[in-house]
């Protein structure tokens, strides 16, 4: 008889719209290996969001009902719930997907952390409160609670070490991913008319606009482009909802949009669409001013299209010497880049960059690598 281990995960990400860490734990749980040896029991004060819905119908995977008036709140849920549940039932492992672990775990309950980013200490002030109170408070108890911890990148884990002073034997690094063979399926469902509209060939950027990605320094290389050129330039799309960017600069987006009809914001894009988008880009632009990994930049590449990004570590890690790294601090930063997007649409040139290495199938692998480890140890 095979040894089922029983696996808590921190699934409040499941409980909304598409986003990285979302993405993350479903496509890690869709693509487990030997998943008659694990059950997964997911912990989430909000019931799971229809786009994660295929997660359900994983035959090793439950969704933990109960919290009561508890679940009025996604951190009274996580810090009170989960800990008194973890009390009464008994579980080998815990995961946790968002860099914190439940306060109060049980001494013999081991726990793997998954780190993102380390964005509470760097750029603090583009996190929402709430989330910067509970990684302020949490976040070094659960580096130190963790039996081991995989980070999206190794930039990020040697980041991670170093703050921590956590032993880099006890780390790894699964990078998250594409699934090239539902990306590619994807592509054959029709354009819907909004993505038809937008023709081929323009400047593409996907990501929340919030502080971190960078978006104002982003509009003002647009503005520079279209000066450059302005009777032969490229439209701008930007796919991704409007986060907690300051309403100052929403509003100047929106006036620069209204103004010259060249600016096209899509939220709420299905994942067929989101393809169809990539495929008929010219270039894809990400200025981010720090991030953990890039899944938007893996996305572009996949569909081959050129990308400028900007020049910090874990980007080269994503592209290698394929891909157009920029500086993001100056006004001549800004026509730098103007520069290059005008260069790149005249002078195109192909893009052979291998994501082999950033397959969900191969983060999944990882992962249940090491919780076997963790879990067989001793």
């Amino acid at each position: 008889m095979v040894k089922t281990y029983k696996i808590g995960l921190d699934a409040r990400p499941l409980s909304t719209r598409v986003s990285g860490v979302g993405r993350l734990i479903a496509e890690t749980l869709k693509a487990f290996p030997n998943q008659e040896k694990y059950e997964f029991l997911l912990f989430s004060h909000l019931p799971i969001h229809p786009d994660h819905k295929a997660v359900l119908g994983l035959k090793n995977v439950k969704w933990v009902e109960g919290g009561g008036f508890l679940k009025w709140k996604g951190g009274l849920y996580f810090n009170l719930y989960i800990p008194f549940y973890l009390l009464t039932h008994r579980l080998d492992l815990f995961w946790g997907s968002q860099q914190v672990l439940p306060p109060f775990l049980p001494r013999e309950l081991k726990a793997v952390l998954t780190y993102c980013d380390l964005v509470l200490y760097l750029y603090p002030n583009t996190m929402r409160w709430i989330a910067r109170l509970q990684q302020r408070l949490f976040q070094r108890y659960s580096v130190m609670r963790s039996s081991f911890i995989l980070s999206i990148s190794k930039q990020t884990s040697d980041d991670m070490c170093k703050k921590f002073d956590y032993p880099v034997q006890k780390t790894g690094v699964a990078y998250p991913g594409v699934n090239p063979v539902e990306m590619t399926k994807l592509l054959d469902t029709p354009l819907s008319n909004r993505v038809k509209d937008l023709g081929t060939g323009y400047l593409l950027s996907v990501s929340t606009i919030e502080p971190r990605k960078n978006y104002p320094f982003l509009l003002e290389v647009y503005r520079e482009y279209r000066k450059k050129n302005p009777h032969h330039y490229r439209p701008w799309v930007i796919v991704g909802k409007i986060g907690w960017e300051s309403p100052e600069f929403i509003e100047e987006l929106i006036q620069e949009r209204t103004l010259y009809k060249d600016i096209f914001i899509l939220d709420s894009v299905s994942d067929s669409e989101l393809q169809h988008v990539y495929k008929r880009a010219g270039l894809f632009v990400f200025a981010s001013k720090y991030e953990g990994f890039g899944i938007p930049m893996v996305e572009a590449l996949f569909h081959k299209v050129p990308c400028i990004v900007s020049d910090i570590p874990t980007f080269h890690e994503i592209g290698k010497d394929d891909v157009c790294y920029l500086p993001i601090h100056s006004k001549e930063d800004t026509k730098r880049w103007a520069e290059t997007i005008d260069l790149l649409f005249q002078n195109p040139s192909p893009v052979n960059v291998s994501i082999d290495e950033f397959r969900w199938e191969n983060a999944a692998k990882i992962t249940e690598s090491v919780f076997r480890s963790v879990l067989e140890e001793g």
